[in-house]
C-alpha cells in the first residue's frame, strides 16, 4: 500500500474517530485538511447528525449551533474551503458543487428585537470574561429565527456566495459569484447579485 493511500485513509479514520459523536460518513467520503466540525454552546445530551454520502470530498467547516441541529450531505458532493451554520438544518442533494467561501447560514444570528440584541452584547461580554474566552456559550438563540436551507442535485454554487435561512436552491441551478440569496431559487435557472435574481433558464 503506498504512503500516499495510507496517508489518506488515516485522514478519513481520523475524522471519523474525532467526530464520532456527530458523524456518519461512507467509506468512500474523503476530507480535505481544513474539514473541521465545532459545536457552539452544545453540552449535555446531544442529537446531532451529519450525514455524508458516497465519493464526496469536503473541505468545508461545519458549525452545529444548537444540540438538534441536523446537516446532510448526499453522493458526489464537492465543497471547498466554505461554512456552513446550523441551528435547525441544511441539506444538500447529489452531485453538488460548492466552491470556496461559500456561507450557508439557517438563522438570523440575533433578534430582530431591539432589547434582545443588547441583552446579546451584555451576555457576550459576562461569557468572555467568565467561561475563559467562549464569549458564545449562554448566547440565547430561542429568540432568533431559523428556517432549514435545501440545495437540490446537480446545483454549482459560486465562489464567495451567501445562502441564506430557508432557502431552496432548484435542481441544476448555479449561483453566481458573490451572490445573497435570500429567496428560492428556480431549477435550472442562474441567480447573481445582492439580493440574487435570475439572470439567465438554462436547458435540463
Amino acid at each position: 500500500m503506498s504512503k500516499l493511500l495510507n496517508y489518506i485513509l488515516n485522514k478519513i479514520i481520523g475524522v471519523q474517530r474525532r467526530y464520532k459523536h456527530a458523524l456518519q460518513a461512507d467509506s468512500s467520503a474523503r476530507f480535505l485538511p481544513n474539514f473541521k466540525i465545532v459545536k457552539n454552546r452544545i453540552s449535555g445530551k446531544q442529537n446531532n447528525k451529519i450525514l455524508i454520502g458516497k465519493e464526496c470530498l469536503l473541505g468545508v467547516q461545519i458549525i452545529l449551533e444548537t444540540p438538534d441541529a441536523k446537516v446532510s450531505i448526499g453522493d458526489r458532493v464537492y465543497i471547498g474551503n466554505s461554512t456552513i451554520i446550523a441551528k435547525t438544518s441544511i441539506s444538500l442533494g447529489n452531485d453538488i458543487l460548492v466552491a470556496w467561501g461559500v456561507t450557508f447560514y439557517d438563522h438570523d444570528s440575533h433578534s430582530l428585537d431591539v432589547s434582545d440584541r443588547d441583552d446579546d452584547i451584555r451576555q457576550t461580554y459576562k461569557d468572555f470574561i467568565n467561561e475563559r474566552g467562549n464569549y458564545l456559550k449562554n448566547k440565547n438563540l430561542d429568540v432568533v429565527n431559523s428556517k432549514p436551507i435545501r440545495i437540490c442535485d446537480h446545483a454549482w454554487i459560486g465562489v464567495d456566495a451567501m445562502i441564506l435561512k430557508g432557502v431552496t436552491v432548484g435542481e441544476g441551478a448555479i449561483v453566481g459569484a458573490r451572490s445573497v440569496v435570500t429567496k428560492d431559487v428556480p431549477p435550472y435557472t442562474v441567480v447573481a447579485g445582492n439580493p440574487a435574481k435570475v439572470v439567465k433558464h438554462l436547458n435540463k
